[in-house]
Formats: C-alpha cells, structure tokens, sequence
C-alpha cells in the first residue's frame, strides 16, 4: 500500500487523468474515452455470448459471429440473429419476383449506454423492414453473399426465418423504403434509374418498327432516361392514330394533327411503375418525312427534341413514311411549324403572313407612309411587339390639346378600338379592352401631306425602338401627320421635343435636349478669352441630370454689394449679391429660369490673366467634379483684370474645398507647384535665377557658363545652389592641410549657403572648407565637368547622406588660384582624427560603424554612376560633434589644369593593380580602395607603410602582393571579405550593396565575432610602427605599367622609374 500510495503521489494530474481513462475490465486505454467503449472487452463479451442463440444453420451462425466480431466503434450496428416471434404487426407492403416485402415492429437493435458500459434495447417499440428471399432456404450461400453486399451501403439489424415458410428474412431499418427493392439502391421519388432501365431491357423483345436500325435507335433513347419525367421514347404502331388531319406541307415533310388513342407513358409513384392512365386520347402532331431511314433523319429527331418533347415514332403502313410523333402544344396547327413562343402559342411566320394578307384593308392614302407600315408590322418578332397600324382620325374621340411647341402639338385622345394584344387562347390579336376606350396622346406633326419625307419616316422608327407607338394618323383638316401613343409613358417619362425618355422622368428633364439648349446659346456669351469659354462650353456639356448647377462666364457688373471677408496667400475672398442669379431647373415650365439677388461668394485668384493655363483649368475641372453643388462660373474684374470663381452660398471660406486644389499652383505662372507640400516651383526659381545671372561674375566665361549650367540642371527643393562666392564673403582662413596639388584652408563665410527651397540666407557666418587648387589660373573644361557631375548628383541637403557637399567656387585675388568652397568638417580625416589622436578609443564597435559610414557613402556615389577615383583614408573626413564619416574629394584630385586622360594620381597602395597598368577608372577599382581602407581601420596601419611609394612597390601590386594580416587581428570573416575587395580581378570583387549587407550584420556582431580580436587591439594598442620617410606619396603615372613577374630582367625592371613622377603631400 506504502508503494501505491508513493507512485500515485508522484503522479501529474496528466497522469492521473489517464490512469482513470482505461478500461475497468482489461486496464487498457478506451478505443473512444468520452464513451467508455473498449473494442476488446467487447469482442470478448460478444464471443462468450455465442452460446445463447443460434440460427440452427452452422453457416449463417457463422457469418453472424463474423459481423459481431468486426466491429470497430460503439455507433456500429450490432448484426443478430433475431427470433420470428420478436416481431409484431407484420404488413406486406410489396412483392417482386424474387422477394417479398413486409412492414413490422421489433423493440428495436443494441444499443451502446456509456453510462452503464453495456449495450442495451432502449427503443422498445420501432417498425423495421423485413425482406423474405424466396430461395434463402435452399441455397443459404448466395443469400449470404447477398447480405454481405447489402450491408456495404444498407442499414441491417440482422437475420430471421419465417418458421412456417423457412424463408430467411433480411432486417432493414425503417429508411429502407427510401431504397429500390428491387436493388438495394437508393432512389427519388421511388423511380430506380438501374431497375427502369432493366425493365425496358427486357421488354425489346415485346414490340418492333421492323426496322433493325430505327429499333436499335429507340432503344438508345430509352436507355439514356436519367430521371421520372423524362418522356418515354417509344415505337407507336400507325393503328395508335384517330382524327388524322393534314395541317401544314413542306418539301420534305407533311404535318398532321391526330389523336393517340393510348397516349404516352407517365410514371406513377404510388404504383412504381408507368402507366397510360391519364393521358388517353391525347392530341399530338405527326411530322412524316418523305424519305427513307437514313441517319440525316435520325439527327432531324434529335434536333427536333432539342426544342420540343418528342413522343416517339411510328410508320404509316400505305405510304411507308416514317412518322415523328410530337406533342401538338408546341406547332402551329396552321403551319404544322414549331412556334416562335410555345408558352403563348405565337407562330411569327403565320402572323407576318396574315398582316400581308390584311395590307389591302386599309390605306393611308399616301404610298410612302402605307410601305413604313408595312414593314412595320411585318418586322414584328414576338407576341409582345406592338402592332404598328394606319389609324383613321376618325377613330380618336374627345381630343385636348395639352401642349404646344415650335413644330408639333400634343394632344390628350381617346382611341375607339383601342390597340391589338396577342390572346394565347384563341390564338389570334384582339382589341386590347372590350369595355372602354383606350387613352392616348397625339403628336402632331405640322408637316403637309406633300412635305412628308425619308427623314421625317426614318426619325418615327428611331423613335420606335424606344417608345410604345400605336401607330400614324391624318387631321383630315389641316393633312398634318399624327404620331398616336401610350399616354402613360408620353405623360410621365417622354420628352416632348426628341420624343426619348426623359433622362429625369419625374423632374421632366431630357439631357440631350438641354445640352442641344446650352449648344446653341454658345454665340450669346463671352470672355473674350478663348481658353476659359472652351472651358466653360466643357463644363456645361458635361451636366447629368437636373440638379448640376449650369456652370457660366458671369459679368462683373452683374456683381453688387462686393465685401471682402478673408485674404490668403494665393486668393481674396469677398462676398456679394448677383443681380440675375444662378440656372435652376423649373419642370412645371420645363425650363430653367433665374433666382435673383443671391447671395454669392467670390474667390479672386491672385494671378495674371496672361497665366491661365490648360492644367489650371482642368484642376478647376477636376475639383468642379467632386464639388459640384458649389461652384456656379467664372468672372473677371475688368479694373485688376483678375478672374473670380463663384460660389454658391454654401462656400465657407475656413473650410473651403476649393482652397485644396488652388494650393496647388504656383501664383506667378499658375502651373502645379514642383513641390505642393512646401509650395516650391521649380520653372518659376529657374527664371529667378537666369534673370540674377546678370548681378554677378567670376570674370571666367567659361566658368560663368558652368556656374549657370549648374544652377538650372541641379534646380530641385532639396538642393543646395552652386554659386560663385566673392573672396571678401571669407573670413578667418586658416590653413589646415596641404597636398601635391591643392592647399585646404578653414574659413567663415559670412552670408553661407542659401538651399533653392530659400528666400533668404539663413546660415550667416557658416564654417567652411577652402580647397586652393594650385596652379589653377587656366582652369580644365575636364576637371569643370567632373565637379559639375558630382555637385548635380550628390549636392543635395539630405541629412543622412555621408557625402560632403559643394557650395560653390570663389578666386583668391593675389594668387590667382580657383578655390572650391566645401562643406566644413572639424574633425579632419581618419588617420588623423583616430589614429594619431583617439586610438585608444577607436575599438571595434567604432571602427564596425566608420567602416559602415564609409560603405554607405561609397554606395550612395555608386548608385549615382559616379566613380570616386581617389579613394583613401585622407579623403575620409570625421565629425566628432555628429559621430559621423564623411566622403570628400571625387574627382577633384587631379590636377586642375591636366588635359591628359592616360595620367593617374592618387595614394599607390590604393590604387587598384589594373589602373597602374593603364586601364580606365571603374567602380570595381573604388572597392579595391576600400578594401585597403578595411586593413587600415582594422590594423590601424597604412597599408605598405614601411616602404617608399616608388615603382618597385607598383609592380609588386600589379603582381598580386598585398599587406599582412592575420588572425586574431581581425576575424577570419572580416579577412575573407577586405581580400575580396582587393582581389587582382575586378570583375571578382564584390559591389557597394552587397558590402552593405555584409558589413551591417557586423554592428550586431560585435560580441560574437570581434570579441578576440578587441582582446588583440587592447594588448598592442601602442605597436603602431612608424611610416616609412617615403611612403605617404602622391604620385602622377604618366604611363601604364607592363606586367612584369620575378623572372623578368632586373635592369628592365629599374628602368621603370622613369615612368613615376613623385611628390610628396
């Protein structure tokens, strides 16, 4: 017990939950917990039952034990044998060759109650179906098999034997009735598709066409029945037919109308079977075709049956003919045809005929209007169309006149006979009402009998198309033509003058009709400015419905009481009272007409007429669109000459929905601000500053022409502008450093820098760089066009951005020399700001995030299609007040009056191996620069700084010689990634935004992979050796380096330093 006690208090609530889950009986795991059902325990249960019942049939005990045996869950039927005495109340319900059919009650099948965990018979009284085999007794294994596939898809309770008969019965539940009893399939309707199709099988052999093909045709047919009502195809023996009377004749077929004495097949439910019971005697049409059988005919049945049922064939025994047999309801007794509209029996074809026929009945008395007419009524092509007719002015009663225009007059009638309607019926056209006169209007038409015309004809058929016309008559008096019809449509929804529906129904409003107004009142208004009067003919031509305010040119002096109420920028606001006042529809009088004296607003534009332009007017258009309810026109003060758009009263000028799109535009040329947002226009600071080319001058045509180039190519908001800078703008130059070919100087500049998106100088006194170039009195177009790229590209005022910016040029009076004026970084360059002053400082973590500046700004002069070509640690410029790098220098390190292409300049050992062999700059040689620049933040070292910058060291470059560095110095990763920069391949070597992604994860890295090697910077932080007496040179290549390998003769190799020019900075 101690032991028990121990186990189950070391126990989860998990485990304990499952040790009450198994079984009571076998300690085993529920096959379903939520029951408390076990498949073994159930088996074993239904086994030591197998001796309480027996069937007194070895081989039907055995089967039903199988059944037990089999069972996989507690929803499965438990399969019994189920003693003859257990039932109650048995009924025959039906009975078939090889079975019989009964009805019973039984206290019902076992039953899982997880609540006692045992089955149990809870249903007491429910009624089953028993179904006898006749032939179970004697052969018990095909009745087995029977039951076995039965029970695949049936619901069986299990076997019994009628003690009497000795026939087995099968056990069904209730829903047995809604499968076949035949064959066990679930059906619809009681109709067993199978079983209908096996008994039209077996009755082939009971009738016969005495034509194998047609027999095998029909039958086809029947055998593709899919549901009850499918109508049965049959063969009909001739002698079927009473009453056979001829109806129509074609050329290839004669259409009878008969009688079928026994009539078609219908299936009955209640019976299971089809029967002719209801359908006796019944009227069919006979289509006899003059020709043998052929398979042209058996597709004239199949095309038949597309459009109406088809009954079967038959055979006339005189003639030999085949016979169609088909349901009369959908032909034409008169024509033997199919009717255009079966369910209203309307044949087209007879009535077009009968209308022909009637032509001769009536006459307008003019030629012309009797052929409209005509092809009128026989253009009709359903029961619905109405029958255009000649109505005779005699037939309209009490006529009233209800309206009258320039050339026609309406008139309220009454029309006698009224108009025809096709009835179903009687199968022909009648008077529409035969207790009252049919209402109708009159148009009458104020054109003589001798004016009618194609024209006038032609426009009664457009009209047609659309609107309930009866038909045409003459005023006997005046031979003035009338147009008679429907009155509910004319009254309510038709226009008077186009004789169209109303585009507003209820309001009386016609679109078309109106836009025709506006049109023709063009010639009664103008601006006096072509531009506006096409925008306004546009705006009114574009109205929709009777509510758009008619947008309109409105004088001036129509305007009094004008106040001003509000001033901005770009608008003045005023209200006033208009003298006439705004369009407003009137459908009493079907026209627009005047409110007078209303009060308006008015926005006056403060822009030059000579400024409207076409994308003005449309922003007006656009905005007119959405706003639609407020704006009613454009005016214009003839004293300021200023325009005026006008608002409805509703215009509130603090939230005026207007004042979105007007800000928009620029106020001298009306043209969309460049910059919406801070109202900047780019065409309008262009002009500013071509008309200021004239207020300054560096007394250098061609740099003049360059300052100005780059002033207007490089015009965009966030720029700064390019300028020439007087000498006298500086003050306290100093010098800072001092190169082979430029001097760089310190200064204030005391206006500053001014951005395009300025009015005014806001950085007074600014701190600058100055960049002296020697010997720079005959300045290069080649270096102009340098600095003009790169200020274009990357002189923009982005805070981000790791690029120095240009300001400008200026001219040192004394010397002579150009100045490049550059933005000012006090913490000098890298190798000076970290490695002469802050190395102890410059650890991993601050060399990771220069080394990323770095990328970054090499990556933003890349994307730019610009090459530095002077990449190295001095042009790498450190603020210490921002923590920030920044990149200086593309471009402008050669000398400034050197037209020779093939020279190269720059520091030798970040010069890329092809480039000292003559080749063109590329961007693939600014990552080899990098890659130095790598060895230099990681080492602290300039790279070969123990040797002279001469030729000897250029060779041993071009030959694939690099600097030294190993582990721990740096990681391996940060090794691998420098040497593929400096690779002797260009095409090898990574690009700037691939860097970039490899060299950002370092930032978060700085634990993981630089941990030793700040172990490594801490304990050699004062091994920095000194520089070679020759190494930091600035050198000029006049000419490419051959390849040369160690094997080459020693003298060719001297001989090489005739090509450098050395200079030291």
């Amino acid at each position: 017990m101690k032991d028990i006690k121990t186990t189950m208090s070391l126990l989860s609530p998990f485990h304990f939950f499952l040790f009450q889950e198994r079984c009571e009986k076998c300690n085993q795991s529920y096959d379903d917990n939520y029951e408390k059902w076990c498949k073994k325990c159930q088996i074993k249960y239904f086994k030591e039952n197998f001796t309480n019942w027996t069937s007194g049939n070895e081989k039907i005990d055995e089967f039903i034990q199988g059944k037990q045996l089999n069972i996989n869950n507690y929803k499965d039927i438990i399969f019994e044998w189920i003693p003859y005495d257990k039932f109650i109340d048995i009924k025959e319900i039906g009975k078939y060759d090889s079975a019989t059919i009964h009805l019973a009650k039984w206290n019902g099948p076992l039953l899982w109650v997880s609540f006692n965990k045992e089955y149990k018979r809870i249903l007491h009284s429910c009624q089953v179906i028993l179904k006898c085999l006749y032939t179970s007794y004697n052969n018990t294994n095909e009745f087995l098999n029977e039951i076995y596939e039965a029970h695949k898809h049936l619901p069986i309770y299990g076997i019994s034997q009628n003690l009497v008969t000795k026939n087995y019965f099968m056990v069904l539940d209730i829903h047995y009735l809604d499968y076949c009893m035949k064959c066990d399939k679930l059906y619809i309707d009681k109709w067993c598709k199978k079983c209908q199709i096996n008994n039209f099988k077996e009755n082939f052999a009971s009738w016969t066409s005495g034509n194998e093909n047609v027999d095998k045709f029909i039958q086809e047919i029947q055998l593709n029945i899919n549901n009850h009502k499918d109508i049965i195809f049959e063969w009909i023996p001739y002698n079927q037919f009473d009453n056979i009377k001829e109806i129509g004749k074609h050329d290839f077929a004669t259409i009878y109308s008969a009688k079928w004495k026994d009539g078609p097949l219908s299936w009955y439910s209640d019976y299971k079977i089809y029967e002719k019971r209801y359908y006796s005697y019944k009227e069919v049409v006979l289509k006899c075709l003059h020709n043998s059988i052929t398979n042209e005919f058996l597709n004239e049945i199949y095309r038949e049956d597309k459009h109406s049922p088809i009954y079967g064939m038959s055979r006339n025994p005189d003639t030999k003919d085949y016979i169609i047999v088909l349901d009369i309801e959908y032909y034409c007794v008169e024509c033997g045809k199919l009717y255009t509209d079966c369910y209203k029996k309307w044949c087209k074809q007879c009535q077009v005929n009968n209308f022909r026929g009637r032509f001769s009945n009536w006459t307008s008395g003019n030629e012309k209007v009797d052929k409209f007419i005509q092809e009128k009524q026989l253009n009709i092509n359903n029961h619905k169309d109405i029958i255009f007719k000649w109505i005779p002015y005699s037939q309209l009663n009490n006529i009233k006149e209800i309206g009258k225009y320039d050339f026609i007059t309406i008139y309220s009638a009454e029309w006698k006979d009224g108009p025809l309607s096709w009835c179903s019926d009687y199968k022909k056209y009648e008077k529409k009402f035969d207790y009252s006169y049919e209402e109708v209007v009159l148009k009458c038409l104020h054109i003589s009998y001798n004016n009618i015309t194609n024209e006038f004809l032609n426009e009664i058929y457009e009209a047609h198309k659309h609107l309930p016309i009866y038909g045409m008559s003459q005023n006997p008096d005046t031979k003035d033509y009338i147009m008679v019809l429907d009155i509910t449509y004319d009254v309510k929804s038709l226009c008077i003058k186009c004789c169209k529906l109303y585009t507003d129904g209820y309001q009386k409003w016609c679109k078309q009709c109106q836009i025709n107004n506006l049109k023709e009142n063009f010639v009664n208004w103008t601006s006096e400015n072509e531009r506006i009067n096409e925008f306004i003919q546009r705006m009114q031509l574009n109205i929709n419905n009777c509510e758009d305010i008619i947008f309109e040119w409105i004088p001036y002096s129509q305007f009094y009481n004008v106040k001003e109420i509000g001033k901005y920028d770009f608008a003045t606001i005023y209200s006033a009272e208009w003298k006439d006042g705004p369009l407003y529809w009137h459908n009493l009088n079907k026209e627009y007409t005047r409110n007078s004296y209303e009060r308006v607003v008015l926005e006056c534009l403060h822009i030059s007429h000579n400024s409207i332009t076409d994308e003005f007017l449309n922003e007006i258009y656009e905005a007119n669109k959405r706003h639609s309810k407020l704006m009613y026109g454009i005016s214009q003060n003839q004293n300021t000459e200023q325009y005026m758009l006008v608002f409805n009263r509703e215009y509130s000028v603090s939230n005026n929905k207007y004042m979105e799109y007007f800000k928009k535009y620029c106020l001298v040329c009306c043209k969309l601000y460049t910059n919406i947002q801070h109202k900047w226009c780019k065409l309008c600071k262009t002009n500013s500053l071509e008309k200021n080319f004239v207020n300054w001058t560096s007394g250098n045509e061609n740099i003049d022409n360059f300052i100005q180039t780059m002033q207007l190519k490089n015009c965009d908001y966030n720029n700064i502008l390019f300028e020439w800078i007087p000498y006298d703008q500086f003050k306290n130059v100093k010098e800072i450093d001092r190169g082979g070919f430029s001097i760089v100087y310190s200064a204030k500049w005391k206006d500053g820098p001014i951005c395009y998106n300025q009015n005014e100088r806001k950085n007074l006194n600014r701190s600058v760089a100055l960049k002296s170039l020697n010997d720079s009195s005959n300045i290069g177009d080649e270096f102009l066009k340098e600095v003009q790229n790169y200020s274009i590209e990357m002189n923009h005022t982005s805070k981000s951005s790791n690029i120095l910016k240009i300001y400008g040029m200026s001219r040192n009076p004394k010397t002579k020399d150009y100045i490049m004026v550059l933005e000012y970084v006090n913490g000098g360059n890298i190798d000076k700001y970290w490695i002469k002053k802050n190395y102890k400082s410059f650890n991993w973590k601050n060399k990771i995030i220069t080394l990323y500046d770095i990328i970054k700004g090499l990556k933003e002069i890349h994307q730019k299609n610009i090459i530095h070509c002077d990449f190295h640690t001095g042009n790498i410029l450190y603020d210490p007040s921002h923590n920030k790098v920044y990149i200086s220098d593309m471009g402008l390190c050669k000398e400034v009056n050197n037209t020779v292409k093939t020279n190269i300049y720059g520091v030798m050992p970040y010069v890329a191996p092809e480039l000292l062999r003559g080749k063109p700059s590329t961007q693939a040689a600014d990552i080899y620069s990098f890659g130095m620049i790598m060895y230099f933040i990681a080492t602290g070292r300039q790279p070969f700084e123990n040797r002279a910058y001469d030729h000897h060291l250029a060779l041993d470059i071009c030959n694939g010689i690099r600097p030294k560095i190993n582990e721990p110095e740096a990681p391996k990763c940060y090794i691998d990634l420098m040497k593929r920069c400096w690779d002797s391949n260009p095409d090898k070597r990574p690009n700037a935004i691939d860097l970039e992604k490899e060299i950002k994860p370092y930032k978060y890295e700085i634990e993981s992979k630089f941990k030793e090697a700040e172990k490594y910077r801490n304990t050699n932080d004062d091994n920095l050796s000194a520089t070679h007496s020759q190494s930091y040179l600035y050198f000029s290549l006049s000419s490419k380096i051959p390849i040369y390998n160690k094997e080459d003769n020693e003298a060719n190799y001297d001989n090489m330093s005739d090509s450098l020019e050395i200079c030291k900075i």
